[in-house]
């Protein structure tokens, strides 16, 4: 779960500059100005342009926590194209004033941003938006109230706060800290820190193994209390607090400009990405909606915003017709909603999914026109035995484990660049698993797989983690989805609802990751059932407290009973 390292280590050749274009064009390159804000803060800002180009140009602004060198090749790439390139850097970052508290002043900084630069003289009054991970998340908070001048956004892999960082599932990871000192430390970024790999290993295994409170991991650290590390942990649920960040129903609603959402199958923001899609769908008006394209591919964090792709993503050999031209597609794409061109010709419908093994792009106008059927598969009574396709009777499936036993805690089962998960997960001494009888004939799964569980539990809290898998007739292992949770966050995602003993609640887990991949005849799915055990992640003990409180003396036995009208569904194009 490490995605900005591999993001930093891949961000010069993202947008590369040739040296054909180095040396023929000229640009005129102004990074002294401040962008003044309402309460005296005023924030860097840097202006790329072609020399000798005509005034007043549309404007393409990214707004960063990352001060890098490639921000200029970035604006360069832009301005090649006739517009001014911007990057205004975050409060505390680069030459920008005041202090860096993620998330939390982006959404009224940036409307002031847009504001002084559509005021500008070499702004025509239209400013677009694009960037992946942080930086799109900044776009949707800047979406909660939109300035006129914003014409168009470009979210890619777009952070959800609350819902798929620092906190998935309601779980924390132990990235975030690592992250926040990456981006707190200084006002560049903290890289040898950050990629001390060797020295979070040691932190994170030795909080764990000593079975150590986790709002005590910024102290281990050895810096001292972090005080947004503290601010985070304290809000487990999507509470207020993370639902400010971003737009509300209501402000959904008046959303109408064109948007173009880019993720990818293994990116770790993919839920994010997702769930702001989703909610426009949802909430937004018709003619923004209609406006709202979405790109999903084969690709992780890097990948789903132009990075480099192939092969990246074991055991998937990524096919050359999935490697569509990526920085081109946003140019197009500006070049359609800023300049009244043509819409981008691979856009041929409002959603663009890639299906892996068949090796395909597909398109489709909505979410509820992909897929022509859906399967159910019910949990047996017993680990090992094969999922059923009608429900059954009978006694529920149990599954019990010592959370105070850390055999599983220091497995790693990621690959430590994506969301994929790997095969460390059949290492787990706490595993169940069952698997479907051969498929009889070729399908193609596409959207999210999603669980429906009747379960009961005999502690007041756990984690659990579930995956499915294709395991094909060579007996090859394929991750499709998982998904970890709370339980104590299952029925209230705003607050903690603690289980009364063996209690039967039924939950639904959708918010798996989207994969589109040909399952072939004689291969079967395969699902796991294990605790969120993994050296990255917060440790749940079980008890009826803030999980960041627990300590190793608050360890309960765990039994989870799973009752028989427990099934999983999965969506078929």
């Amino acid at each position: 779960m490490r995605k900005c390292l591999l993001y930093i280590a891949l961000t010069l050749f993202i947008f590369p500059c040739s040296p054909l274009s180095a040396q023929t064009k000229q640009y005129v390159i102004d990074s002294s100005l401040q962008v003044p804000l309402k309460d005296g803060t005023t924030l860097g800002c840097m202006l790329v342009y072609q020399k000798d180009v005509k005034w007043p140009l549309p404007v393409v602004l990214r707004v960063s926590c990352y001060p890098m060198d490639a921000d200029t090749t970035r604006a360069e790439f832009v301005a090649d194209s006739g517009y001014a390139g911007v990057f205004v850097y975050n409060r505390g970052k680069s030459r920008s004033g005041g202090s860096f508290y993620p998330m939390e002043n982006d959404a009224a900084d940036n409307y002031e941003v847009i504001d002084w630069i559509s005021k500008q003289p070499w702004c025509n009054g239209k400013v677009g938006m694009y960037g992946g991970s942080y930086l799109g998340f900044a776009q949707w908070a800047t979406m909660k109230k939109v300035h006129p001048a914003l014409k168009t956004i470009v979210p890619q892999v777009a952070v959800g706060p609350g819902i798929d960082y620092p906190n998935p599932g309601g779980i924390f990871l132990t990235y975030s800290l690592q992250w926040l000192k990456l981006v707190r430390n200084n006002d560049y970024m903290d890289l040898s820190t950050f990629t001390n790999e060797k020295k979070w290993k040691a932190l994170n295994t030795e909080y764990l193994l000593r079975g150590l409170p986790f709002n005590k991991l910024d102290s281990l650290e050895g810096s001292g209390m972090d005080t947004v590390f503290q601010r985070w942990i304290s809000h487990p649920g999507y509470d207020d607090f993370w639902q400010q960040m971003t737009p509300t129903a209501e402000e959904f609603s008046r959303i109408s400009i064109p948007i173009l959402t880019t993720t990818g199958f293994f990116d770790d923001d993919q839920r994010g990405a997702m769930h702001y899609y989703n909610m426009h769908n949802q909430y937004g008006p018709k003619e923004g909606v209609n406006q709202h394209y979405l790109f999903i591919g084969p690709f992780d964090h890097a990948g789903g915003q132009g990075g480099a792709r192939r092969n990246l993503i074991p055991p998937y050999q990524i096919d050359t017709v999935a490697m569509v031209d990526q920085k081109q597609l946003v140019l197009d794409w500006f070049n359609y909603t800023l300049k009244g061109g043509t819409k981008p010709a691979f856009l041929q419908d409002r959603i663009a999914v890639f299906a892996l093994g068949e090796n395909k792009w597909h398109y489709f106008p909505s979410m509820e026109k992909m897929n022509r059927d859906t399967l159910s598969f019910y949990l047996p009574a017993k680990a090992g035995e094969t999922l059923h396709t009608k429900k059954r009777g009978g006694k529920p499936f149990v599954f019990s484990y010592d959370a105070a036993d850390p055999v599983d805690d220091t497995i790693v089962i990621y690959d430590g660049a994506s969301s994929l998960i790997s095969e460390g997960i059949f290492r787990k001494k706490y595993l169940a698993t069952f698997s479907t009888a051969p498929l009889k004939e070729d399908m193609i799964v596409n959207g999210s797989i999603t669980a429906d569980l009747w379960l009961s539990s005999g502690t007041p809290d756990a984690d659990i983690m579930i995956s499915w898998w294709e395991i094909d007739a060579n007996g090859k292992k394929w991750p499709l989805s998982h998904i970890a949770q709370r339980l104590s966050l299952s029925i209230d995602k705003t607050k903690p609802v603690y289980w009364k003993d063996h209690e039967v609640h039924h939950i639904t887990l959708d918010n798996t990751a989207w994969i589109c991949k040909q399952l072939k005849k004689g291969s079967r799915i395969m699902m796991t059932i294990s605790p969120a055990a993994n050296l990255y992640w917060e440790k749940n003990y079980g008890a009826a407290k803030d999980v960041s409180q627990q300590t190793l003396l608050d360890t309960l036995l765990h039994e989870l009973r799973f009752y028989p009208a427990s099934y999983f569904s999965v969506p078929v194009m």
